[in-house]
């Protein structure tokens, strides 16, 4: 079985999947308004999608933003997340830029875990940012993004083999299904890498309408973390909080 990591009083990896609300707010008034949503819904982890905000490269209007995060979150541990255009995100930055963001983001107090774009970094700048990130105490999510396809299960099983080498602490894979067999091929790499000796938590989702079951079935075939809308979804196929926290118990009851 996958490994567990345990942030603040969240343990990522065992039993029901945790659901993390991301924050897609363009300013900081529209992001905490959103922010005291999500806090209300009562989420196991929030995730701040920086490149929603039109700011991010502003360092002093990111630390604001932070300390205001963190007065607001308490002891909800918070992610954050820079996805890039080539990813499917909202901001296009050079790989260079980007790893320049991340490391000046990973030494401020307020978040637990770092996303990172594992595939779209270089070894030696790849190397550098997780050491950075790791040397300031967050943790790295490994994460690669496929919103035009779903790759064949030997890809996806290279995939999270290669975030787990780059030194990350949680591997996570998102596609987008053509058909239900996309969704069944996904399904079967997360259930083969959680169980074959991952000593890590594994992310999987597959993405829109036809992946929607795998946003909610994660505790059957190991999949860690599931992402949920308080307001305005991050991804296509993400469901209301709500609706999915009762998915995930009928789920559990049954195992």
């Amino acid at each position: 079985m996958a490994g567990s990591i345990t942030i603040k009083n969240t343990v990522i990896g065992k039993g029901t999947p945790c659901i993390c609300v991301p924050l897609t707010g363009e300013n900081l008034s529209k992001l905490m308004d959103e922010a005291e949503k999500a806090v209300a819904a009562g989420p196991d982890l929030v995730e701040w999608r920086g490149d929603f905000f039109h700011k991010i490269l502003n360092p002093k209007e990111v630390e604001q933003a932070f300390k205001e995060l963190t007065s607001l979150l308490g002891s909800t541990p918070l992610i954050f997340t820079i996805r890039t255009k080539k990813e499917g995100g909202s901001l296009a930055i050079s790989p260079e830029e980007y790893a320049s963001v991340l490391e000046e983001v990973a030494a401020m107090e307020a978040l637990s875990l770092m996303d990172v774009e594992i595939l779209q970094l270089k070894d030696s700048l790849r190397q550098r940012v997780v050491q950075k990130i790791h040397q300031a105490g967050k943790y790295v999510i490994g994460s690669s993004h496929h919103f035009e396809k779903t790759p064949s299960k030997e890809e996806m099983t290279e995939i999270l083999a290669a975030e787990d080498r780059a030194g990350a602490d949680i591997l996570k894979l998102a596609v987008m299904p053509q058909d239900y067999l996309d969704l069944a091929r996904l399904l079967d790499v997360t259930g083969e890498s959680a169980r074959g000796g991952c000593a890590k938590p594994i992310i999987t989702m597959s993405m829109g309408d036809l992946g929607c079951a795998s946003r909610f079935c994660g505790e059957i075939f190991g999949s860690a973390v599931t992402f949920a809308s308080v307001g305005n979804a991050s991804a296509p196929g993400q469901l209301p909080l709500k609706e999915l926290r009762e998915l995930l118990r009928v789920f559990h009851k049954f195992l």
